[in-house]
């Protein structure tokens, strides 16, 4: 992805999806499509195309980029290829995430990292105070990206309009100025990276074979797959192993310092921590919750708090961090309604009691 960064204006989401009937509420943040319940039945079965406006994206070009990138993020880079993407956490000095970044590598010394949009202003900042004499430029390079996410008949769109599409979770395949991630999971999720003069008719070819849906599809389909995020409610909040970033591949044990490295190191050398994510629903009838909201026990006590959730087929689906002595509790309420345990697609490695749980800092 050459740098266009002169010259490639902000994406107009609005114009660019009136065509398909989109709806947006007040501040301008896409809705639907018209009709998210059967939008979002209709990704689970043939599968659909999600705009993604609230992901942005941070470019980190130069000389140093891998070295500076190994010394920051909770996972290494300087051995990622380029058909490759990974997670990583970027922590404060305490251990505390501030944010949960898809990092890819378009060179040697180019990388791309994704994230939620609202956080890259503080990000960018941060990150550019452990440059110093590294060869290493940052920049917000959101105006001139479009992310897209497809399921089922999006990714025969996707081949049909880059010619390739990648094979295998994690892989990454670029075609020109956009790249695709393969992001697994069932159903299986792509991820497009375009360049901003080029998602006009990037979109066009893509909704020519599959269906524009409402970007809480891909919200919906995340939390199912047990994937974290860090929004600006929850920045500074969490430690990497209390959202599992380590059991999804986010963590490495053995790349060397980075921000906060002690306290992972000393929380994985410990045992299992004493607060660990799980998978909630909870029926119709209740407020969708936000990042950060309270999880409570009928009481009105705090069992934990929201990650992410989104309001599903059936009712709320969440992701929360809970204290592992609830993980059985068949009183607690999820946006003012009785919450379930939802399975996640992986092991979550539990405490034989609750004694040994390991207490965070």
């Amino acid at each position: 992805m050459p740098d266009h960064s002169q010259v490639a204006p902000t994406i107009d989401w609005p114009t660019l999806l009136t065509a398909q009937h989109a709806r947006f509420d007040a501040d301008g943040h896409l809705l639907d499509f018209g009709d998210a319940s059967a939008e979002l039945h209709t990704t689970l079965g043939d599968g659909g195309i999600m705009p993604l406006p609230a992901l942005g994206v941070i470019r980190v070009v130069g000389d140093d980029a891998a070295a500076f990138l190994q010394a920051q993020l909770s996972q290494g880079v300087t051995d990622q290829e380029v058909t490759e993407s990974r997670l990583a956490g970027l922590c404060n000095p305490k251990g505390r995430l501030l944010a949960i970044f898809r990092v890819l590598r378009l060179d040697h010394d180019d990388f791309l990292l994704i994230t939620h949009a609202s956080l890259l202003e503080g990000l960018v900042k941060r990150l550019r105070m452990y440059v110093l004499r590294s060869r290493v430029a940052l920049q917000d390079f959101t105006p001139h990206a479009a992310l897209c996410g497809v399921t089922g008949t999006g990714g025969v769109a996707v081949t049909e309009a880059t010619g390739t599409l990648p094979q295998g979770t994690g892989t990454v395949v670029h075609a020109g100025d956009t790249s695709v991630v393969n992001l697994g999971g069932e159903p299986e999720r792509f991820l497009v990276i375009a360049h901003a003069r080029d998602i006009h008719g990037l979109w066009e070819a893509l909704t020519r074979g599959s269906r524009p849906v409402t970007p809480s599809a891909w919200e919906l389909l995340a939390i199912r797959a047990g994937e974290p995020a860090v929004a600006a409610a929850t920045s500074e909040r969490f430690v990497p192993q209390q959202v599992n970033l380590e059991l999804i591949g986010g963590v490495s044990f053995s790349k060397g310092c980075y921000p906060g490295q002690e306290v992972v190191a000393r929380m994985h050398y410990r045992g299992t921590p004493s607060r660990r994510m799980f998978g909630l629903t909870a029926p119709e009838g209740g407020d969708v919750p936000l990042p950060g909201d309270s999880v409570l026990t009928v009481d009105g006590a705090s069992a934990g708090e929201v990650v992410r959730a989104v309001a599903g087929p059936a009712g709320v689906e969440a992701l929360a961090v809970l204290r592992v002595a609830y993980r059985d509790r068949q009183d607690l309420r999820l946006g003012g309604q009785p919450a379930g345990f939802a399975q996640l697609p992986y092991p979550v490695p539990m405490p034989e009691s609750d004694e040994d749980a390991a207490e965070e800092s």
